[in-house]
């Protein structure tokens, strides 16, 4: 009977330790109990971002008005104008430029040169805002240039003068197509001179019409200045840039 209860104490305890192994209450011998599993990260914060709104600058842009801009102007009248640097009566046709700040007008040829031998300058007051015409016109102003002798002549580079004087000698280029006319015997850089490039040549009559200017009052309208060059001249690019021929 004694045998009988141990046999049963014993295997009672058997089937508790299989049970416990059985539910992994107790961890195998010799190993170890494995981690616990990791927590579930917390669930993101969700955080409120406004929607963007459309991007409007505030910034004042100022398109500058160069020479090279064609600028509309309101309506007014041509009549009576005369360009600026030849003098020469507007003809829309011709291309038309404006100075904003004294109102002067050129044509398109003239504010070539002026762009390139007076480095964009208006004769008449020296500003460089001069623009394009395009469409109506504007009220505008003649130019009405000073009159230089060759004692005050040099107080005036810049700018457009009527000048009379008489000629002393005419002078041909070595290409033979552009001409000089002196109204000093002094070398070519120190002698004030009118020169007439190839093209204006054509225009004011031919070389005959030049060459028969020497020895004769001449007086003449425009733009005066002192070539690093070449000294001082004025450009003949038009004939009614030449006003009378005594």
């Amino acid at each position: 009977m004694t045998v009988l209860l141990i046999c049963a104490g014993i295997y009672g305890i058997l089937w508790l330790l299989g049970k416990a192994k059985a539910s992994g209450s107790v961890p195998p011998q010799g190993r170890a109990a494995p981690p616990p599993p990791p927590a579930p990260p917390p669930q993101a914060r969700t955080s409120y971002r406004p929607q963007a709104r459309p991007s409007r600058s505030s910034a004042i842009r100022f398109t500058e008005l160069g020479a090279d801009t064609p600028a509309t102007l309101s309506a007014g009248s041509l009549d009576g104008l005369r360009d600026a640097f030849t003098g020469a009566i507007l003809d829309p046709a011709l291309g038309l430029f404006r100075c904003t700040s004294c109102q002067v007008y050129y044509h398109r040829e003239s504010y070539e040169v002026v762009r390139s031998e007076n480095a964009g300058q208006c004769v008449a007051c020296s500003s460089t805002a001069i623009v394009q015409v395009a469409g109506k016109t504007a009220p505008g102003r003649n130019f009405d240039p000073d009159v230089v002798t060759l004692a005050d002549f040099r107080q005036h580079f810049g700018r457009v003068v009527t000048f009379e004087a008489q000629v002393r000698a005419v002078r041909q280029s070595r290409r033979g197509t552009d001409y000089a006319v002196f109204f000093e015997l002094k070398p070519w850089r120190s002698a004030f001179k009118l020169v007439f490039f190839r093209r204006a040549v054509g225009k004011v009559g031919g070389p005959q019409f030049v060459e028969s200017l020497e020895g004769r009052t001449v007086r003449v309208r425009g733009l005066l200045i002192d070539h690093a060059q070449y000294g001082p001249e004025i450009i003949i690019s038009e004939r009614s840039m030449i006003l009378a021929v005594k």
